[in-house]
């Protein structure tokens, strides 16, 4: 460093005592910069063992979980196995023994419906959920129409439908509120209805549209691929039906679509993976009076296949689609010993992954309930009142609670085991 002008003069005339403390403080300088400099260095270095370390680990992760598909090397014992798919039931003479994560998800109360409520449907449309019809704690029919805000958490009523309806199907299609089925009273003084009544979201109106071929009670709707479905449940004297009827708004007629390959009623569907699952219900078997079947109806090619069953059978459940190709259970109506005066609402909840075509139970619904409704709003899941436990009641106690579901993800891990098969009815005290 030169020094001009006045600076030198200063040093000049200060004599050689300033001069030196200068040059031992700007070589002070020069060692600290040095030192920084090697500091940083050092820094740099660290990083880069950082990021090369994480890099290797996942890569030995991603070579674990391309080993969970070969299921070689991953556990050597006789015993037990992973898999990372679970559409097997045995795997080299071992058995399913369920997920590894099952059990998992979180419920939370969120803000009482205004009213008990039972019976009832609900659509979802991006964050407000429409709460359709459904019977009072006396068991009277409904025509009451509600909006629950998912952000401002708050109940807003709606114009009526134009009559009252309960244990009907429900769907959402083009920005329309189609509620088909059902029934109007419910000492069935009424014939069952055939009317289709459609909200118009934003007309904020109701219309009329096209009768049913014929009536179905109980039943369950989707919609998908530009048409609504309506789908099982009972005629006038509670025979089971197998019947799919489907709304085509083109020629604005219900036609019929091939019958489901088993009648039930009290069921549950959704739209899932481009097609129309339909699960669980009502069979009528004197055995096991509920359904864990599940079926998928191809609305292309017109085909009906069978999918795995749930892991517990219920009807009156309530169903919805989550983010990532999950279909969640929950709740369910169950009859003790196979009692029907003796109903019970089920605790379990089960999720379907798609991906894995596999059910694994989710964590238990801290207040049990069937004959209940859920929409999905933001990745979580709201489920609405519904029917408590049930003795030799003519009218079924209404639930006023609410309850949502936020599911944990995690990953797909299997457990396969020797002589230890999976059952999730194994639960000889408590009926869940």
């Amino acid at each position: 460093m030169e020094m001009q002008g006045r600076d030198k003069a200063y040093f000049n005339d200060a004599g050689d005592g300033a001069w030196s403390n200068f040059s031992r403080e700007m070589e002070s300088i020069r060692r600290s910069q040095k030192r920084n400099c090697r500091i940083v260095a050092i820094l740099l270095f660290l990083m880069t063992l950082v990021i090369l370390a994480l890099v290797i680990v996942a890569g030995t992760q991603a070579r674990t979980i391309r080993r969970l598909n070969d299921r070689k090397g991953l556990l050597p014992h006789p015993n037990v196995t992973f898999a990372s798919s679970s559409g097997d039931r045995t795997i080299d003479g071992l058995t399913y023994g369920g997920s590894l994560f099952r059990g998992s998800g979180f419920w939370t109360p969120r803000d009482d419906l205004p009213a008990p409520l039972t019976d009832e449907c609900t659509v979802g449309v991006e964050e407000k959920i429409y709460i359709i019809g459904g019977a009072d704690v006396n068991g009277t029919v409904l025509d009451q129409f509600l909006v629950y805000d998912t952000t401002l958490h708050s109940y807003t009523t709606l114009t009526p439908i134009p009559e009252p309806r309960y244990r009907f199907g429900a769907a959402l299609l083009n920005n329309k509120i189609y509620v088909v089925g059902g029934r109007q009273d419910a000492n069935e003084s009424l014939p069952l209805p055939t009317t289709t009544y459609v909200y118009d979201i934003a007309q904020s109106q109701w219309f009329k549209g096209p009768d049913l071929v014929e009536p179905q009670s109980d039943p369950c709707a989707a919609a998908l691929n530009g048409k609504v479905y309506l789908v099982g449940g009972y005629n006038a004297g509670y025979d089971l039906l197998a019947k799919v009827q489907v709304y085509d708004p083109a020629s604005n007629s219900w036609s019929y679509a091939p019958n489901m390959p088993t009648p039930r009623g009290d069921l549950m569907c959704a739209a899932f993976d481009g097609e129309i699952y339909v699960l669980g219900g009502y069979s009528g078997n004197a055995t096991e009076p509920f359904s864990s079947k599940m079926e998928s109806f191809n609305t292309v090619t017109q085909k009906w296949t069978t999918r795995p069953d749930l892991l517990t059978p219920r009807g009156d459940g309530a169903v919805a689609v989550l983010p990532g190709r999950k279909l969640l259970l929950i709740g369910g109506e169950g009859h003790y010993k196979n009692n029907d005066t003796l109903k019970y609402g089920k605790h379990t909840n089960e999720v379907f992954y798609g991906a894995d075509g596999t059910w694994v139970e989710k964590a238990l619904i801290p207040s049990a309930r069937f004959r209940t409704a859920a929409a999905e709003s933001g990745g979580l899941v709201y489920t609405f009142g519904g029917s408590d436990t049930c003795i030799d009641k003519a009218v079924c106690p209404a639930l006023q609670t609410t309850a949502v579901f936020l599911d944990v993800d995690h990953p797909h891990v299997y457990l396969y085991l020797k002589n230890d098969p999976y059952n999730d009815n194994a639960l000889p005290i408590y009926p869940l």
